[in-house]
């Protein structure tokens, strides 16, 4: 399937990224994220990930 995209929607991502560079940051660290542990962390990675997360999910609670 493939899908079109048109002139004017590309102007306006390029517009909206460009006004918007922090929130762009957080979605591709989030989209690496994600890749990273769908296709290439191995157990080890993944252990130590979710002590990091745990960990940072106790900074934010307290």
């Amino acid at each position: 399937m493939v899908f079109m995209v048109t002139q004017a929607q590309m102007r306006a991502t390029k517009r909206y990224k460009k006004r918007h560079p922090e929130k762009n940051k957080l979605y591709q660290y989030r989209s690496n994220a994600k890749t990273f542990i769908k296709h290439y962390a191995d157990k080890d990675d993944l252990d130590k990930l979710i002590s990091l997360a745990q960990e940072q999910k106790a900074k934010l609670t307290n």
